[in-house]
């Protein structure tokens, strides 16, 4: 990992950059109810078969920024699409069970020296309270999308059901200069919620792929991004997951995601 010895300096910087800029706004949680999981499961396998399943997302709106990047601000981001985006819904809101999820994101082709990653537990007005986890890599020089699993380390708290999180991904053009036009950050949210026992019974039964459908009925966008990720890394010539992949970004308004590279390796099971 990058971590020259100036490094630790440069970051605390960057990080009171990122929250002077966080708007204070309250929270309402107001989420999308799915449908029942045997209705909408039904629809749900039948597009499947041919590469599409409908994903429904939290209808409410929160302030973030999936996107950023312009190549005045850093001169660091390059090629047709120079933006840094978190694979998220357009209301800048993911949904989750796990207590540990995956986040994904995407580069581009790029100079910068290093990435910064942050997960804070947030108040009840979105305000970053307590920094959970915080890491910094090398990135690759190369458009691709990445992807990072929260730790599950015994040091990492796992994420609380029902609370906000806001995650962010800030690629630093250069380590010795934390001021805005060498950072470019992006920021969602992330909420763990409880899911029913019927649910939870039916993803029990279920194998991977049939997972796909309930996630999808549920609205929980990191576990169906996760597992989607984890087939085709598992079935590299089965194309119709790849177009299940893009079925999804294109459901958020990221259709223009859909063939970048992306690699993961199939774990064992």
């Amino acid at each position: 990992m990058y971590r020259p010895n100036y490094l630790k300096v440069s970051l605390s910087l960057l990080l009171n950059l990122l929250l002077c800029g966080l708007p204070s706004v309250a929270f309402t949680q107001t989420i999308a109810k799915p449908q029942t999981p045997s209705k909408q499961n039904r629809v749900n396998n039948r597009n499947q078969q041919s590469g599409s399943i409908q994903v429904k997302v939290p209808i409410k709106t929160l302030p973030g920024r999936r996107e950023n990047g312009s190549t005045r601000r850093g001169g660091c981001l390059f090629g047709d699409q120079p933006l840094i985006v978190l694979l998220l819904p357009s209301t800048n809101l993911g949904l989750t069970t796990a207590a540990y999820p995956k986040f994904f994101w995407y580069t581009p082709d790029n100079t910068a020296q290093t990435i910064l990653f942050s997960l804070y537990k947030v108040d009840e007005k979105l305000r970053p309270r307590t920094l959970v986890y915080q890491t910094n890599f090398k990135p690759s020089t190369q458009a691709r999308i990445t992807s990072l699993t929260l730790p599950n380390n015994g040091k990492v708290a796992p994420l609380a059901i029902d609370q906000i999180y806001q995650w962010s991904v800030s690629i630093v053009c250069d380590i010795q200069d934390p001021s805005p036009r060498s950072v470019i950050s992006v920021h969602g949210w992330v909420q763990r919620v409880n899911i029913s026992n019927n649910v939870a019974n039916q993803l029990k039964r279920s194998s991977l792929r049939e997972r796909l459908s309930v996630y999808a009925a549920q609205g929980l966008w990191f576990d169906l991004l996760a597992t989607v990720a984890e087939l085709r890394a598992c079935n590299p010539s089965d194309t119709t997951l790849s177009d299940i992949w893009t079925s999804l970004l294109q459901q958020v308004e990221l259709d223009y995601l859909a063939k970048q590279p992306f690699y993961q390796q199939c774990p064992r099971r």
